[in-house]
Order: structure tokens, then sequence, then C-alpha cells
């Protein structure tokens, strides 16, 4: 449920900016798709469950689309003027918060689909997480550890060329030399998400009871609990060198490629914007409390 609802998604993955009316225009039909693929959810089950993902939808339209144009906003504010540099401790925390309310939103819509899973969807549910997991593993888990670290580099440059244009040579370097710093974090976090799916479909199959599912689902997708203390201390050290990168970059922008990136974010935001309506566009920077301070 997670991958579709979350509109910060797109934002994250660098996905192209018209697809993000796309997506949000229908995310009605996506997430009615997304139920059928991961758990072959039937008909009937897709009826039952619709009045609940038409009134998330509303409600993420009136509370947390507005946070995320609001995010957009700073995310522009922070790079609009040269040598302004970006605030990235505020963007990258406010992100965090932002994926946290946005999968207790999930939790949501997930819950009452696995509480009418029979044993065939429970096992179809199992062979769809499984082969996630195994094409993830081919994709972040490379053998050949010199290819890996090449790949990671390439996703990131990648990515944030999405939103900036080209990084010139010296750019790249300083994306190559971050990326050596930062703890590549993919081995600790796909054995997380087996154990925690191994879990979950364990408590399918006993019969788990709607509110047993949402306490667990809430400390897996929101809290994520379970996770080891050297894993915790791992994502501070690269939530630390993933701060410290932006801040460098953003000390380097070209001026073409700041007007490339708020060309692009305003896209995205405009794009948003026009499913909110006007008595719901104002978001107040306390709902992120690292960035009340932060340039606008």
């Amino acid at each position: 449920m997670l991958r579709l609802i979350v509109i910060t998604a797109l934002i994250a993955a660098g996905t192209a900016c018209s697809r993000a009316e796309f997506a949000y225009r229908n995310a009605d039909r996506l997430l009615g798709y997304y139920a059928w693929k991961t758990v072959a959810a039937n008909s009937a089950q897709r009826d039952r469950w619709g009045p609940l993902l038409e009134t998330t939808l509303q409600r993420h339209r009136e509370q947390e689309l507005p946070l995320v144009i609001s995010y957009l906003e700073l995310a522009a504010g922070s790079v609009g003027e040269p040598g302004a540099g970006a605030d990235a401790a505020c963007l990258v925390d406010a992100a965090v918060l932002l994926y946290q309310r946005h999968a207790q939103l999930a939790v949501e819509l997930a819950v009452p689909l696995l509480t009418e899973l029979d044993a065939g969807q429970i096992s179809h549910l199992a062979g769809h997480t499984a082969k996630r997991q195994q094409d993830a593993a081919r994709r972040y888990l490379d053998p050949d550890l010199q290819q890996r670290e090449r790949s990671r580099e390439q996703r990131f440059i990648e990515r944030i060329e999405n939103w900036t244009g080209t990084l010139n040579d010296s750019q790249r370097q300083q994306v190559r030399d971050a990326v050596g710093r930062i703890p590549d974090l993919s081995a600790p976090w796909l054995a997380y998400r087996a154990q925690q799916t191994d879990r979950l479909l364990g408590m399918l199959e006993a019969g788990a009871e709607a509110q047993t599912l949402r306490d667990y689902l809430t400390g897996w997708w929101v809290r994520m609990d379970g996770q080891s203390a050297e894993y915790r201390q791992r994502w501070q050290t690269a939530r630390q060198g993933f701060i410290q990168l932006l801040d460098a970059l953003a000390a380097t922008l070209t001026d073409r490629q700041r007007a490339t990136f708020l060309d692009r974010v305003g896209e995205v935001r405009n794009d948003l914007a026009s499913f909110v309506a006007p008595e719901h566009q104002q978001a107040s920077l306390a709902a992120f409390p690292a960035c009340e301070a932060a340039p606008t």
C-alpha cells in the first residue's frame, strides 16, 4: 500500500514531474490495481474497500497534501538565491516526518484488506513479497562489491540530476566521495524487511485480528520497530552524511542548475496544488519542527 499512497515517494525517487499529477489523479485506480496485484483482492473485497479508500484520499487532500506542497516550497526557498545554501537537516527531517504521516495512512488502508484474506490470498502475498525481495537483492546486493558501489554512486547521481540537470565533473566527484562515507544500508534493510514480512505472514495465517495487525504495521511502517541498535546508529551516520552532501552540493549549484531545480519543483508543486481546495492550502511550518526557522 505504501508505495502508491505516499505521494512524497514521487519526490524522493525523482519521478518525472508530469507523472506526479497523473499518479495523484488516478490514485484510486492505481491503489485498486496494487491491491489486486499484491494480495489478489477480488472485486467484492475491492468494492467493500472502496469507501475507505475514497475517504482516505479525501483526508490526504485536506491534511497531508498541503504539507507536501509546503515541503516543496521549503525546498525551493532553500536554494532560490545563489549562496543561500540549503537547510538540508530541515529538509531531511521534514521528509522523514512526511513519510511517517503517510505510513500511518497506509496502515489504515491496509488493515481492512489484510483481515479479509483467505489462505490462497495469503499465499499470493507471500509469493509477491518474495519476488520483490529477490528483485531488490539483485538490484542492490551485487556480489561484486566494486560494481555494487559503482551502481550505488550512479543511483545517487541520477536521482540528483533528475532535479538539477547534469552535474559537472567536480560535483559528480563530490557525490562519489560522499557515497563512500555514507554507510550502505541495503543489506540490513532488506534483512529487516524480510524479517517483518515473515512475521506479518505468520500473523495472517494465524488469523490475527484487525487491532493486532494495526499495532504491528504501525510499529513496522511508522516507527520501524525491531531494528538493531547497530542499524539505527548506521542510519544516523547515513543521515548526517546525506545532509552534508546536500549542503555541499547546494553551495556549488550553477545558475542553470538552480533554475532547473526551481522549475521542476515548481511543476510538481503546481500539479499537486491543483488537487487542494483553497481553504486547505495553507500549511503551517509548525508541522515541521526542524524547519520553523528555515528560510522562506
